[in-house]
């Protein structure tokens, strides 16, 4: 790591006695925890008062200012602000009323103790914005600052516990419309400009500051005493009427559910929401001003029931955060889970009001599980609370284990105090922590009091420690064939050679009748006698719980059971815990591919419940394009596709239609079906019961240029002069040349992502070399996958949080042959340097991959 020592002879400058302790500091890239520890120690009654110039042109410079007011209980060391920029971007320095010398060393701007008080002090700065998070677009503009990107755009101490006060000021462009985190309290005409006011929030960290300007449309509304604002940029009015409503009522509903339960009434006085296309995340919880990808909240009309639920979790985890990150902040970005664990454990419950209809144990377990299992089981996992030695890596601490991990461990600890200690813990840390930071240990002590159990203990295994267990039941039986008793081993320990402590439910399965039977584990091995006379079940599944977590190993009994698909399982939460089971039965090779597709393909036939409906067709997707060989994907073809458009005709729900025609679309392969999906595109065929928007029309085009690749083109030019909506039309734009049959047009396409400027909209960059690296044109793609692994340290550096994951799942996830195997290995041996959260994120991402090769 790169530092400068810097020292001043402040002596003999100020005086024999005035800065006799000064000290060397230390100055390298980043906010290391000594520094923020210094800074936190030493600054408080920080306020901003920022003012940024945007212009209409996207590549011209953005003039701005900043005043900083701070507190300083000394000065007896140089004062760090950090600003990641060039250095020519800082113009003009003042501290005090005194111009000061631009002292500008790896990304901080050091201050002199000479020029500072010890007491209050104002620090004004002239400036030039940096770009890196601004995400510039030709008509519009938005930040995102999380985690440490605040400082990539204006002079900050970038750091959670730092809280502030921000007053912003923003010149725009006279028909633009922005947001910021405040009120606005001023409009004011300025030529062909107008200066936007907004109110001085109340105390939050950097990277929760952000502001979105450009041409949006704007939709204010009241609900239950609520006035609340969106800006979008949808030009289908229809489908904005269609959604409208219930994005409203769903922020309404979430508020109000978070504040009966926390006991305290929304922490800020602003909730309005920008929606944007291409947007990084699904959300961010900026206070005052919640940004959302416009595609997850402006639905089809087609959208499938998990569509409208995963919409209505987004805008409860969005709103949670107001509480959990928002009014309470973790102290540093190692429990960064910690706001996230709550936003997600939260959002699980809010929504249930709005879904009466919906099993939200299935749910749960469903939306949370598979991810989490697909990251704890490789060789990438990592505990829940990580270390952090320095902030400018935090957003590698981002995945599954934090947000669909955490949240299971969060209902087992629940479950372990009971929920009404539990929420009263909760409201008790809400409430001693208000506008400040904590930790997870803080939290933890708060729980302990209120639980007789030892608190401590549990959270080192489930928190601070990687991996899941491993879970293996057997059942003895006497001379009859009658049960005696149940033996439930854990296989393995955690790395402190602790054991996991948890709760579940087994079932047993007989051909009239299930018999569900209570289990704590804790400890190697757990004995439950049977108390009632019964035979040995047909199937025992060992884990039919919402919370129950690991890997529980199926009986070879059990298993053919299960895959003969013979077994009636009315209960719906059992069912999907079925195949949760299997699907990892198959990823530790205990079942094969041609197994598991045909239990899928039966199951099929007969789910009508819709969440076990999308789990099915999720697994026949993966299971088809990465556990079957060319020749077995080619005899279970026309099967697959028979039966997709069968019972999407069959169906009378237009959500259900819309699952099937996507999954059909994903996995034809057959002539007939190619040329069925080419009569949709072209209209000359159409689905009934089933609109098809926009957005749908450009994925079946994208599909059909990977199906006819002579014909790509043409299919791509075509719809681009069909696609009405000019963000649409730019993405598809931007994907025509990995769309490409011609392979030097692609390998073109994808060495242009060696330049930053061209990895601007990352969703996009994902959707380019999925597209890229499809089963269909593997053979082709193998040598792109060194290629990205090299780019993803740059990656790392220039893109936000979920970027590096995502990219490099794209690239890997079209493989399975044993040549992308090698070269991942390949990679990773050869690179024993490469940063292991990095290297995490790579293994993670080609678990599926390692787990299709053969022994």
């Amino acid at each position: 790591m790169l530092f400068r020592k810097l020292s001043f002879l402040l002596p003999f400058i100020m005086g024999p006695f005035s800065f006799m302790h000064a000290q060397k500091t230390d100055v390298v890239a980043g906010v290391t925890w000594d520094l923020a520890s210094e800074r936190a120690q030493n600054i408080s009654a920080l306020t901003y008062q920022l003012f940024f110039d945007i212009p209409e042109e996207m590549n011209k410079p953005i003039p701005a200012k900043v005043e900083i007011a701070l507190h300083l209980k000394d000065n007896l060391t140089p004062l760090q602000l950090d600003f990641k920029v060039y250095q020519e971007n800082i113009q003009k320095i003042m501290v005090n009323q005194k111009v000061i010398p631009i002292d500008f060393i790896e990304g901080h701007i050091v201050i002199n103790p000479m020029y500072l008080n010890s007491g209050n002090n104002k620090i004004q700065i002239e400036f030039i914005a940096g770009n890196q998070s601004l995400n510039r677009n030709s008509d519009f503009l938005y930040t995102l600052l999380v985690p440490d990107r605040a400082a990539t755009l204006f002079p900050c101490f970038d750091q959670p516990n730092l809280k502030a006060r921000f007053s912003l000021t923003l010149q725009i462009p006279k028909n633009w419309d922005a947001s910021g985190n405040g009120m606005l309290i001023k409009s004011t005409p300025n030529g062909l400009k107008k200066t936007l006011v907004y109110k001085e929030t109340q105390p939050i960290s950097t990277y929760l500051f952000a502001f979105a300007a450009g041409k949006f449309q704007r939709l204010t509304k009241e609900k239950k005493g609520r006035k609340m604002s969106m800006l979008y940029r949808e030009t289908d009015s229809l489908k904005v009427a269609q959604n409208m409503d219930k994005i409203f009522d769903l922020h309404v509903t979430s508020v109000l559910w978070l504040e009966d339960y926390t006991q305290i009434p929304m922490p800020f006085e602003k909730l309005d929401f920008v929606l944007l296309p291409g947007f990084q995340y699904g959300g961010m919880e900026h206070v005052g001003n919640i940004f959302y990808k416009e595609s997850a909240l402006i639905l089809d009309e087609s959208a499938t029931d998990n569509q409208k639920l995963a919409r209505a979790r987004l805008i409860a985890h969005e709103t949670a955060h107001y509480w959990f990150g928002d009014l309470v902040t973790m102290n540093w970005f190692n429990d960064v889970w910690l706001k996230e664990v709550f936003a997600n454990f939260m959002a699980a419950k809010a929504v249930n009001p709005d879904f009466p209809e919906v099993n939200h144990e299935l749910s749960f377990l469903l939306s949370h599980h598979p991810t989490a299992y697909s990251e704890d089981r490789s060789g990438g996992s990592h505990p829940i609370q990580q270390t952090l030695e320095n902030l400018k890596d935090a957003g590698s601490l981002y995945g599954g284990i934090i947000y669909q991990k955490a949240p299971i461990v969060m209902r087992q600890l629940e479950k372990l105090m009971g929920a009404e200690a539990f929420q009263k813990g909760l409201q008790q840390y809400l409430k001693e922590f208000s506008y400040a930071n904590a930790t997870w240990d803080d939290l933890i002590g708060i729980l302990d009091e209120l639980t007789p159990v030892s608190l401590k203990e549990w959270s080192n295994v489930w928190v601070k420690e990687p991996g899941m267990p491993h879970i293996l039941s057997t059942v003895s039986t006497d001379e009859d064939g009658y049960m005696k008793e149940f033996t439930i081993q854990q296989l393995k320990t955690s790395h402190s050679g602790q054991y996991w402590q948890q709760e579940t439910e087994m079932v047993l399965f007989y051909s009239d009748t299930i018999i569900k039977i209570p289990v704590v584990l804790n400890g190697s091995k757990t004995q439950i006698p049977v108390t009632q006379k019964l035979k040995k079940p047909l199937a025992i599944l060992p884990n039919a719980s919402a919370i129950g977590y690991g890997y529980f190993q199926l009986d070879t009994s059990s298993l053919s059971t299960f895959l003969h698909g013979s077994l009636t399982v009315k209960d719906e939460l059992i069912r999907g815990a079925i195949r949760i089971a299997l699907q990892e039965e198959l990823i530790h090779k205990k079942i094969t591919g041609e197994d598991f597709i045909s239990y899928l393909l039966i199951s099929l036939e007969k789910e009508k419940e819709s969440l076990n409906r999308q789990l099915l067709l999720s697994q026949l997707n993966q299971v088809f394009w990465s556990f079957l060989s060319d020749e077995q994907r080619s005899i279970y073809t026309p099967n697959i596709e028979k039966l997709l458009w069968e019972l999407m005709n069959e169906s009378t729900s237009v959500s259900a239609k819309a699952a099937y025609f996507s999954s059909y679309r994903d996995l034809a392969l057959s002539q007939e079906a190619t040329q069925t999906l080419y009569d949709i595109w072209t209209g000359k065929n159409k689905i009934s019961g089933l609109p098809v928007s926009e957005q749908q029309m450009i994925d079946l085009a994208a599909s059909l240029a990977l199906l006819l690749p002579q014909q790509a083109g043409e299919i791509i030019d075509s719809q681009l002069m069909k696609t009405l909506n000019p963000d649409r039309k730019k993405r598809l734009k931007y994907l025509q040349p990995f769309l490409s049959d011609d392979i030097q047009v692609r390998d073109t396409a994808f060495e242009s992502l060696f330049e930053t400027e061209n990895r601007g909209v990352e969703p996009w960059v994902v959707d380019a070399v999925r597209y890229l690296n499809h089963p269909l044109r593997a053979k082709e793609s193998t040598h792109y996958i060194i290629s990205s692994l090299e780019l993803l340290e740059e990656i790392q550096k220039t893109g936000d949080i979920f970027f590096p994951r995502q990219f490099i799942t794209a690239v890997i996830s079209g493989h399975q042959s044993p040549t992308a195997a090698y070269y991942v290995k390949k990679f990773l041996i050869e690179h024993p340097d490469f940063p292991y959260r990095l290297k995490n994120k790579v293994l993670m991402a080609a678990d599926i991959l390692f787990a299709t090769q053969k022994p």
